[in-house]
């Protein structure tokens, strides 16, 4: 990046925030807390988070708002509900042995906020599995609303990104003709609920 940032030309960084870049990113915080707050206001008190490395930006922003529900409703955030997934091995599997150590807890959750689409089909898989019934057992809100998400069985509650806007301001950034070259870009994201989620 810095070797791009050196030749001068229009540079902007998409879902990704780093100091002295333009940046265009969606509103990760606000989904995660809108996942969370959409799990609350069912009635879920044992919310747990399965997510990726902190040091992504993304991630860290997600977990932030999973926090911010959690602290807005006087809820603890408890340890062992927050689940940061190894980056090395198996990713299936990963989630397979986080779901199961969940589960085992004496107190296991009501409900779970993943980081992504990926994990939380793969988690709820693996609960439905496991003779779990999904939301009745265990609610679960995904992230990005990936096309596999409305097509799941059950179909999965997601936060949804607006893709197009997001590489549409992208560009409008790289047109500008005095582009600031530290410009920060948010875009809203959107919670769509489905039946993962959806007690009704």
């Amino acid at each position: 990046l810095a070797a791009l940032q050196d030749t001068g030309k229009p540079l902007v960084l998409l879902d990704m925030r780093l100091p002295g870049y333009c940046c265009v990113n969606p509103d990760h915080q606000l989904g995660a807390y809108l996942a969370t707050r959409h799990l609350v206001a069912l009635g879920r008190r044992r919310i747990a988070m399965l997510c990726g490395s902190l040091a992504h930006h993304s991630i860290h922003e997600r977990s932030r708002g999973f926090r911010k529900a959690l602290f807005e409703a006087r809820m603890l955030a408890d340890p062992e509900l927050e689940v940061q997934l190894p980056s090395v091995g198996e990713a299936l599997a990963n989630v397979r042995q986080a779901v199961d150590a969940l589960l085992a807890l004496p107190k296991p959750p009501d409900a779970l906020f993943c980081y992504n689409d990926s994990t939380a089909l793969a988690a709820m898989q693996h609960c439905l599995e496991r003779g779990l019934k999904v939301p009745h057992d265990l609610a679960i809100v995904g992230f990005d609303d990936i096309q596999a998400a409305a097509a799941a069985i059950p179909p999965l509650s997601s936060i949804a990104i607006d893709k197009e806007a997001l590489g549409a301001m992208g560009i409008a950034l790289l047109l500008e003709k005095t582009p600031a070259l530290d410009a920060d870009r948010t875009l809203p994201v959107q919670l769509v609920v489905r039946e993962s989620s959806n007690d009704d």
